[in-house]
């Protein structure tokens, strides 16, 4: 007897195989059964005919770190059929902490959701804190370099220790707690202020446990070469399994013609040489950004509360403005108007608004209302977040279009209620998932089949993700049933008033998480760790 049989799908299985008709069986978290149904019985029986059923989406670039304890449910994205993210990316976790960082890391979850105090200090403790309440998804974590960094440097005001040792002391205690590596941002925050042995350092922790690195590298626009060359060479002196965040330019910024071809090509050749990497991309021409990265290394190599004092001096916002030719390098050419306010604690009134807008409603000048935003976040400074348009369609195409990289989104699991769904008024956290599917998979810029193994089984394999991302007998039952109707109507682009239900039924271990495209408010997610 089964738990649940699904008839008369059209089964597209992960492997990039063509899709077939099929039925599936599940008992207890596994797939028993994959083929024709007469000779069985099953509590429940889902009729799909008509229908897709894939393997639950795995999403290899994801921040619902940031959202997951003010958002356990997932609802924004497992009612795409995410099922897995790997999360920790950029740098950016809110683990380890030292008591000195405390009020700022609760901050910043509280403008996410999350209103309770934080207990933990070390990796391990934040794991035991998300995954104790349960999460609907599950979740693999690379803990990131700037807390690391940052823990590391107040260790070391505060009680005297060493900091590098103590850098060090922290990455191996998280990978004891389950990290599969580390992961940097290399373009804002202490990142910026770390150099290549540092890194490399760290990735021959890594890399004597079969770990991973992944990296917001530090330039993608006149220095990209540069920064592929500094990426693969921590790579290969640490002897990591290795992820190239969001390999793209932003358009406008200045990279000479050929540079991310060539940086793709790099890649290409890399992996043919036998190293294990692959890069991803992200389904929109738009993407989170975080308004610190602005800043010149003279200012942001300063505690967080000093800059937000000193962007209150008009002389030090005159320096700025002249030397921020960095990061999102348009903004330094007066292109505001592809710039939203993404996250402010302190300005929520302004969030989705673009930078034009506020300053039409402050009475201010861009940069002085971005100053003002910034100051008033004192030593929060670090959680204030841009949304910006970064990309052409045409480069989006060519990258989602290219069989290195995984399909990511680069965005945090929200909801459509309190603080998250005040802060997330753009399709990408609604919609991420989907838009692969509804829109770059009609325009041609990939086959079906294929799109579904760059977010399943393709996934699974480089993370080391086992006995997921495939539809085959003896896997995890994470599976999504999938209306090609609803998904051929829905409209991507706008913000939904409320979640994508294409999605009509999804499994998480083999439990019912979204059935008729309604959250069960169940919570079977796993804490997943390389094997």
């Amino acid at each position: 007897m089964l738990d649940t049989l699904i008839t008369g799908a059209r089964v597209i299985d992960g492997t990039g195989a063509p899709g077939r008709p099929c039925d599936v069986g599940i008992l207890d978290d596994r797939i028993v059964h994959v083929g024709t149904s007469s000779n069985y019985e099953a509590t429940v029986t889902v009729d799909a005919g008509g229908l897709l059923l894939t393997p639950g989406f795995i999403d290899p670039h994801s921040h619902t770190d940031w959202s997951v304890l003010g958002n356990p449910e997932a609802h924004s994205t497992i009612r795409q059929g995410v099922t897995t993210e790997v999360v920790g990316n950029c740098g950016v976790t809110y683990a380890p902490l030292h008591d000195a960082d405390v009020h700022a890391a609760q901050s910043a979850l509280a403008s996410l959701g999350y209103t309770e105090q934080i207990t933990w200090r070390s990796f391990g403790e934040l794991l035991d804190t998300v995954h104790g309440g349960g999460t609907t998804q599950n979740l693999m974590w690379f803990v990131g370099h700037t807390a690391l960094r940052t823990a590391a440097a107040s260790r070391a005001a505060h009680d005297g220790v060493d900091r590098r040792a103590e850098l060090i002391r922290l990455l191996e205690e998280a990978l004891e707690a389950g990290a599969i590596g580390f992961s940097s941002g290399l373009e804002y925050g202490s990142g910026r202020f770390a150099d290549t042995d540092e890194l490399a350092e760290l990735a021959s922790v890594c890399g004597r446990r079969d770990g991973m690195y992944s990296s917001h590298i530090r330039n993608r626009d006149t220095g990209l070469a540069a920064a592929v060359d500094e990426f693969f060479d921590v790579v290969h002196r640490g002897g990591v399994r290795a992820q190239i965040s969001h390999l793209n330019v932003r358009h406008g910024t200045g990279a000479s013609e050929g540079a991310w071809h060539d940086a793709v090509q790099r890649v290409v050749t890399e992996r043919e040489r036998g190293c294990a990497v692959l890069a991803d991309m992200t389904p929109y021409p738009d993407g989170i950004g975080m308004a610190t990265g602005l800043l010149p290394p003279w200012l942001a190599d300063r505690p967080s509360a000093d800059i937000a004092e000193l962007l209150r001096d008009s002389h030090i916002r005159r320096r700025v403005r002249e030397d921020s030719d960095r990061y999102w390098r348009f903004i330094h050419r007066g292109q505001w108007d592809r710039v939203r306010l993404g996250v402010s604690a302190t300005h929520p009134q302004w969030e989705g608004l673009s930078f034009p807008r506020i300053a039409e409603l402050h009475g201010k000048d861009e940069w002085d209302c971005l100053f003002d935003i910034l100051s008033a976040a004192g030593p929060d400074i670090g959680s204030v977040q841009l949304l910006g348009e970064l990309f052409t369609e045409d480069h989006l195409a060519q990258a989602i279009g290219h069989d290195h990289f995984l399909l990511g989104v680069d965005a945090f699991s929200a909801r459509c209620t309190g603080p998250l769904g005040a802060r997330t008024r753009h399709p990408l956290f609604y919609y991420g998932h989907t838009h692969y599917l509804a829109h770059h998979v009609p325009a041609g810029t990939l086959k079906l089949e294929d799109a579904v193994h760059r977010m399943t089984g393709k996934v699974a394999d480089h993370f080391g993700i086992t006995g997921r991302g495939r539809i085959t007998e003896g896997h995890y039952a994470d599976l999504v049933l999938i209306d090609p109707d609803v998904l051929a109507r829905t409209d991507t682009w706008s913000l939904p008033d409320g979640y994508a239900d294409a999605a009509r039924h999804v499994w998480v271990n083999g439990v019912p998480v979204v059935t008729d495209a309604v959250h069960t408010g169940r919570r079977p997610g796993q804490l997943l760790s390389r094997t």
